[in-house]
């Protein structure tokens, strides 16, 4: 029960617009799907009577369950639970941002802008770990994969160290607190989750430490990953691409992010690259990136794209305005 997954397909479209700045794109494809997807929920949603909140459900946070208060058992479906929220939130500001940048529907950007002001905020609980559900539940399988309301952190920008630090220590406690059992069901995507989560904590370390785990744990031979058996009641290692994607993204966001407006070079540098080079790496607003680094500072970058235009730059710490060029190399 997860009517949520539409907008999480739907997500992509808008984020190939952010990479590729296309506006024809955002018009004829992207804008419309997301537009219906709004619509939909704008009618699919209610208030709950206890907060006063616009949530969805009854819906699951894919795929863990939670323990009911009243000792009945483990249940899986409730109202609201934190990755709908998520996703419905990110959905309602993509179609506000588009119907601004297209000039369009404006009646409808206001009904979006006035049921985003309804919806639950993101909460922390009683372990100080960011709440799965509306209600803070006790994990029915503290030792589950799945961490669906971490969406929020990576692959969305809802919560940052820079933005919301308490929020990002309250991921970073539930972060931990499912790795910290013995029975940590641990899988290639997962594994693949943590590069990045870690990346967006700004915590180049543990991430990098989660790339060693990906190769060494979750990654055959011939470097494809693999879900092990035993998870899951598989029988033997199933091969997943997951990891390899996801373990390939986490890297990129260790050493470039682009979101909320702000292009960060080497967020998530770990100790043990203090000196190197990346090419070719895409940020959002298409601009390209290259980046030289030695004794884990910054030396030099470029900013290249077809259609310049300033853009925040946080280096070394610091934030200042670059306007990319086609060909010219931005020093410093």
């Amino acid at each position: 029960m997860h009517p949520t997954g539409g907008i999480w397909i739907a997500s992509d479209l808008w984020q190939h617009y952010l990479f590729t700045d296309d506006l024809d794109f955002l018009r004829r494809h992207a804008y419309p799907t997301l537009k219906e997807a709004a619509e939909f929920f704008l009618d699919y949603m209610i208030i709950d009577p206890k907060h006063g909140w616009l949530v969805t459900g009854p819906s699951v946070s894919p795929e863990n369950a939670f323990v009911t208060p009243k000792g009945q058992g483990n249940c899986s479906e409730y109202m609201g639970p934190t990755c709908d929220i998520v996703l419905v939130r990110d959905l309602f500001n993509s179609c506000i941002e588009a119907s601004q940048t297209l000039g369009v529907d404006a009646d409808f950007r206001g009904k979006l802008e006035t049921a985003l002001a309804k919806l639950p905020p993101l909460r922390v609980g009683k372990h100080g770990q960011l709440m799965e559900w509306l209600e803070d539940f006790d994990e029915a399988m503290p030792n589950h994969r799945h961490t669906s309301h971490l969406i929020a952190l990576y692959p969305s920008s809802q919560i940052t160290p820079h933005m919301t630090p308490a929020l990002a220590k309250a991921a970073r406690v539930t972060i931990e607190r499912r790795i910290g059992r013995p029975d940590w069901e641990d899988v290639e995507w997962s594994r693949g989750n943590l590069v990045a989560f870690f990346a967006r904590l700004h915590d180049g370390d543990a991430a990098r430490n989660h790339v060693l785990g990906l190769l060494r744990e979750d990654t055959d031979a011939d470097l494809l990953t693999y879900s092990r058996a035993g998870v899951a009641g598989a029988p033997e290692n199933i091969f997943v691409i997951d990891g390899n994607g996801a373990g390939t993204a986490g890297i990129a966001e260790m050493l470039l992010q682009s979101h909320n407006g702000e292009i960060d070079l080497l967020p998530a540098l770990p100790k043990a690259w203090p000196t190197g080079s990346v090419k070719g790496l895409k940020a959002r607003g298409n601009v390209t990136v290259d980046i030289e680094w030695k004794d884990s500072r910054v030396t030099a970058f470029s900013l290249r794209s077809p259609n310049p235009k300033p853009v925040h730059v946080r280096i070394n710490g610091e934030t200042r305005m670059v306007t990319p060029d086609k060909n010219e190399q931005a020093g410093l």
